[in-house]
């Protein structure tokens, strides 16, 4: 009789066909990311990875359209449990340019960390603006949803001037994103940012404080 496995354990099949879903979505992010979504056929997908098209369809049923709109799925799921992440060091007695500062340098790790997701949104966006189905994913909490929780207990304490927060977090993240893609890639990156950044957060704080 054969053993039997232990709940929720993965055999070497499941692992490998994980790693094979993983490697096409990795793929197609590059493609998409380069060539954008459109000019991206099926064809030049499967050609790259070197795979039968029936093996591309076998884990994407829905093709091209399924492949990125797991992309964008799986990177927005990334980016709020990244941010929640942030949040969870977020003490409300911190004062607020050191919170402001932790939230930029992680940010600014995370949006480096993923810049082929921001191409691909910032490529596609005038398109995927119109989709219903950019609107109805399973999960519809924003990124910066449980950042504006957080400064909005400061502002009710009074440490933060009343402002629309959601605006207020979201050209925030805008100022680190941008740096993020067009920011000085001369002379030490790591010093580079760090400048910026400490110039952005004392901007923030100076505009935001009461």
């Amino acid at each position: 009789m054969a053993e039997e496995l232990p709940p929720n354990r993965m055999t070497s099949r499941d692992i490998k066909a994980q790693e094979r879903r993983q490697q096409i979505l990795v793929v197609a992010k590059r493609m998409f990311a380069a060539g954008g979504y459109h000019a991206t056929s099926m064809r030049s997908l499967n050609k790259e990875l070197g795979v039968a098209e029936a093996l591309t369809y076998h884990y994407f049923p829905g093709g091209k359209l399924e492949i990125l709109q797991t992309i964008l799925r799986e990177g927005r799921d990334a980016r709020i449990a990244e941010i929640k992440t942030i949040v969870s060091q977020l003490k409300d007695d911190l004062p607020l340019r050191d919170a402001l500062l932790l939230t930029a340098r992680v940010g600014i790790s995370l949006y480096a960390g993923d810049k082929e997701l921001i191409q691909i949104g910032m490529r596609e966006r005038n398109w995927l603006r119109h989709e219903e189905w950019v609107r109805t994913f399973p999960i519809q909490e924003s990124p910066v949803a449980p950042l504006r929780e957080y400064f909005a207990r400061r502002m009710a304490q009074g440490e933060i001037r009343t402002m629309d927060l959601t605006f207020a977090v979201s050209q925030f993240f805008s100022g680190i994103l941008m740096h993020s893609f067009f920011g000085d890639e001369e002379g030490d990156a790591a010093a580079n940012d760090e400048l910026y950044l400490n110039k952005l957060v004392e901007f923030t704080a100076n505009l935001w404080s009461t």
